[in-house]
């Protein structure tokens, strides 16, 4: 059975420069995988810069590091600096698009996030997840809601709180791909998908040794409600999970515990 999974990242090349292993990983493992970005961002001053044609460009660029990763690519025109002026209809938007792809798991932004476009699109897509068959007047008998939510990290300094339950550990081939799908990025943005590289490695490298594997990405389990037959995304990714030491987190020696 392939299994449908949608990733949701903020902008054009989220996914690609935080989280870049995990998607590849998932897409190996023969799920169908959607990344949905509702931002374009066709108003940064670097994209306005390309030139009249740098919108294509830039959708182009994004589109094929969405196949290096083995996934689909989805981007929307919403703009970064005015996506607070248009949530409803973002909203609006993707719950005609969950409901007609219906994944079996979502990963999505962690809402504490010091990036505001961030934590609105984590707010909506939380929202989307849990109301889809109320926000559209079509019936969608067949939607049965993800069984499972995710949230991926972005910059190590950038979100607050984030404490992962488990990493996904990364291999050379699952490494190949992310280096291919920011190297997508060099036509438009070549100091991005350098400096996009370098963040995905230093986080790799980060977890990696926190959890004793060469190189890991991190997740936080969401819900929507704890699954008691075993989580789904253990199912599809074996091995490749392995859980964090809560005790390196929690610990304190003024608790006393």
């Amino acid at each position: 059975m392939a299994y449908k999974v949608l990733i949701v990242g903020a902008h054009h090349e989220e996914i690609e420069a935080e989280c870049p292993n995990i998607a590849a990983a998932l897409a190996l493992a023969g799920c169908e995988v959607i990344i949905l970005n509702p931002i374009g961002g066709w108003n940064w001053t670097a994209i306005r810069d390309l030139g009249p044609n740098g919108r294509e460009r830039t959708i182009e660029d994004a589109t094929n590091a969405g196949k290096a990763l083995g996934c689909r690519k989805v981007i929307w025109d919403f703009p970064v600096a005015a996506a607070n002026r248009y949530a409803g209809e973002i909203m609006d938007k993707m719950a005609e698009f969950v409901l007609d792809f219906n994944p079996d798991i979502v990963l999505m932004h962690w809402p504490k996030d010091e990036h505001t476009d961030h934590r609105l699109v984590a707010k909506i897509t939380r929202h989307v997840l849990h109301t889809a068959p109320n926000l559209v007047e079509k019936r969608y008998p067949e939607y049965h809601g993800p069984y499972e939510v995710y949230a991926f990290q972005t910059g190590l300094t950038q979100q607050y709180h984030f404490i992962p339950d488990f990493v996904v550990k990364c291999d050379e081939r699952t490494m190949g791909m992310a280096k291919k799908c920011v190297d997508c990025f060099i036509p438009t943005m070549p100091g991005g998908a350098k400096s996009w590289e370098k963040n995905f490695r230093l986080k790799a490298a980060y977890w990696g040794k926190y959890s004793g594997t060469e190189a890991a990405e991190a997740l936080k389990f969401m819900g929507p409600s704890l699954p008691m037959d075993g989580f789904l995304l253990k199912k599809i990714l074996g091995d490749r999970i392995v859980p964090t030491n809560f005790e390196l987190y929690y610990y304190n020696s003024a608790l006393e515990i």
